[in-house]
């Protein structure tokens, strides 16, 4: 029970922290655009001294981990509230009136939400297969290659995840239209499977690497070949990461946005840009429906990635598939997390 008061009030302490950082980062805003008024500077005074107080008294463990849980819950409440009001039995999105599930039924009737969904389908799978076969022929060829040779091909592969997603959608789109190909199909899932590429490739680069080599070399010994060490000692113990990384390749192609944007066309509606062209129009019951039915969908594929993923390392000891984590010989640690 005591635990419970100190997170709470470390919680209170954080929010006091975050409204005292505003009122003096506006008061400065002020100051800077030459408006120096008395209001805002007894607001800026009384938030200095809220925020001085508040990191004196709370601890640092405790005040970072109700920040974090405050940064938490102002960035998934939105996503609650839609989940919850798609099951509002209502027309009106504002007004609960008893739970029902037919605003579910009424978005499946919509035959142009079917034909996205497919549409979406359609692409994460291709991409998905394609990014799985070549990411895992990347990874084995560069989980053995020496530093200079893979060197230039991290730095591609990193570049490709890193660049915000709005500048590669921006460079697809003068790709696509410089070399004549028509926005459709093809260049979203050649856009999407240039990212999902680099991710399965590190993730199976990742368990290729940890798992090491004393079995393949066992195999030879034996008298097994290239091919049937492959199949009988490789493939069986980079599966689970070959699944993982072709879950989450599936997921991001599914559920992206800005990338499928730049690079439908015309009549080329995913199921994302199906709900964000829909939002045009106000929001309504069928939309809230949509959107909670996509986010089970992409929430069921990261989960269940993720999950292979850990059984995996559980297996192994712990050894290697901490998320996305390889150790060169130079002791260097590369750390990629998962959000885009």
């Amino acid at each position: 029970m005591r635990d419970r008061i100190g997170d709470l009030a470390a919680l209170c302490a954080a929010l006091l922290l975050v409204v005292g950082s505003i009122a003096v980062v506006l008061f400065a805003v002020r100051l800077v655009q030459g408006r120096l008024e008395l209001k805002p500077a007894i607001g800026a005074l009384v938030g200095a001294g809220v925020v001085l107080g508040v990191m004196r008294s709370v601890p640092a463990p405790r005040l970072l981990g109700a920040y974090s849980s405050l940064v938490y819950l102002v960035l998934f409440f939105p996503i609650v509230v839609v989940v919850v009001y798609a099951f509002n039995a209502g027309r009106q999105v504002q007004i609960w009136d008893g739970i029902s599930t037919k605003w579910f039924a009424e978005a499946l009737r919509d035959d142009s939400l079917r034909t996205s969904i497919g549409r979406s389908l359609q692409i994460a799978f291709a991409s998905a297969l394609v990014s799985v076969t070549l990411g895992t022929a990347a990874a084995l060829a560069l989980g053995r290659a020496r530093r200079a040779t893979r060197m230039p091909f991290d730095i591609v592969m990193f570049l490709t995840i890193v660049v915000p997603e709005l500048v590669i959608a921006i460079a697809s789109l003068v790709f696509f239209s410089k070399a004549g190909f028509q926005l459709g199909i093809v260049t979203m899932f050649l856009a999407h499977t240039t990212f999902n590429v680099s991710l399965v490739t590190l993730i199976v680069r990742s368990r290729y690497v940890s798992m090491g080599s004393t079995l393949e070399e066992a195999s030879a010994d034996l008298g097994a070949g290239a091919v049937a060490t492959f199949r009988q000692v490789t493939l069986p113990r980079l599966s689970p990461a070959i699944l993982a990384g072709g879950l989450l390749a599936f997921t991001f192609s599914f559920d992206d946005v800005v990338i499928s944007n730049f690079t439908s066309g015309a009549g080329n509606q995913t199921w994302p840009l199906r709900i964000l062209n829909a939002l045009k129009f106000g929001l309504s019951p069928e939309v809230n429906a949509t959107a909670t039915m996509m986010l089970g969908v992409t929430m069921f594929g990261l989960g269940l990635g993720l999950a292979i993923l850990r059984w995996a390392s559980r297996r192994e000891g712990g050894r290697g598939l901490g998320a996305l984590a390889y150790s060169d010989e130079g002791g260097a640690l590369v750390a990629l997390t998962s959000d885009r």
